[in-house]
């Protein structure tokens, strides 16, 4: 087992329990309706019933994860001359490393929603709670923005540059 294969299901697994635990604390801590657009002065303009909230982010999170789940299995299957596109030769010659390669880079992706999910579930009960006084979360854009470049260009770089053992017979 690899360490990428550890990291990538291990923190995918554990990002699904997260986000489970967070969406039922913010769903308690909610309230209805819930303000999901702010205006200028920080206030809530747009506001949605609180199961609508809920729904919402259990919709994208499961949908997500279970067509990830589908594109890694599709990729698994897929024979090692798919892949002549990629400029380093070597990968080619160790088909299975190159498939394990791409499915741990596709477990990544759903790792990192369900992350990013948590952070704007927190974000939202927080800008949704009267005692808070803290308005600006923008910087949660720009964080998922610059982690799924990091994850987009983790793959070619990685096939690129590193080589796979390949056993000689």
């Amino acid at each position: 087992m690899s360490i990428e294969f550890f990291i990538s299901r291990t923190w995918r697994y554990l990002s699904i329990l997260a986000f489970v635990i967070i969406l039922l604390f913010t769903y308690r801590g909610l309230p209805d309706p819930t303000a999901v657009h702010f205006g200028p002065n920080g206030r809530g303009d747009g506001f949605l019933p609180k199961n609508e909230v809920f729904y919402l982010f259990a919709a994208v999170m499961f949908t997500f994860n279970i067509l990830s789940m589908l594109l890694a299995n599709s990729v698994k299957r897929l024979p090692v001359n798919a892949f002549q596109w990629i400029p380093n030769k070597k990968w080619l010659q160790a088909g299975n490393q190159l498939n394990v390669a791409i499915v741990n880079w596709i477990n990544f992706l759903p790792a990192i929603v369900n992350s990013f999910l948590v952070l704007c579930l927190r974000a939202l009960l927080t800008l949704n709670d009267e005692r808070s006084f803290q308005t600006d979360y923008t910087y949660l854009l720009v964080v998922g923005i610059v982690v799924i470049m990091i994850w987009l260009f983790y793959l070619p770089i990685k096939l690129l540059y590193t080589h796979p053992t390949v056993e000689e017979d």
